[in-house]
């Protein structure tokens, strides 16, 4: 009888899980915060974008800052991110209808740099940047718009 309750309880489970809907599952760029940097502008930066996903009560965020400054007459770039132990920043160029992934760190602390701002990536004339990060194993991927 018992085994009988327990095979009867287990199917109805099942087909329970079966039948019923699961939750839809989220769109990537519905929960992406895409903005100013805010408080992480730096002095120099022409334009700083920014770029979030996650949430900060469960520590699994992802931001990520797209700085431009402008040096010897055109603009350059640099990604910074706080990303977590494991996870990754780096920018993205967008050049005569290619994107190129470039500078792609892996962070040993929660926050990294990218093409630092000494090694900053020429955004001139036909070409577009971004900045890209996401938390160790390739979860909460995130980019600022493009520049």
């Amino acid at each position: 009888m018992g085994t009988t309750i327990r095979t009867f309880t287990a199917t109805v489970m099942l087909a329970a899980a079966i039948m019923l809907p699961g939750p839809a599952p989220a769109s990537a760029a519905a929960d992406v915060h895409r903005g100013d940097c805010g408080p992480y502008r730096l002095s120099d930066d022409r334009v700083c974008l920014m770029a979030a996903r996650g949430t900060q009560r469960n520590s699994w965020r992802v931001t990520v800052d797209l700085h431009i400054h402008h040096q010897r007459g055109h603009d350059w770039v640099f990604a910074a991110g706080l990303v977590g132990t494991g996870g990754h920043v780096w920018l993205g160029r967008r050049h005569a209808g290619r994107t190129r992934m470039l500078g792609r760190i892996t962070a040993e602390g929660e926050a990294i740099v990218s093409q630092g701002q000494y090694h900053s990536m020429y955004d001139g004339p036909g070409r577009r940047a971004r900045a890209c990060g996401d938390a160790k194993g390739g979860q909460l991927r995130v980019c600022t718009a493009w520049h």
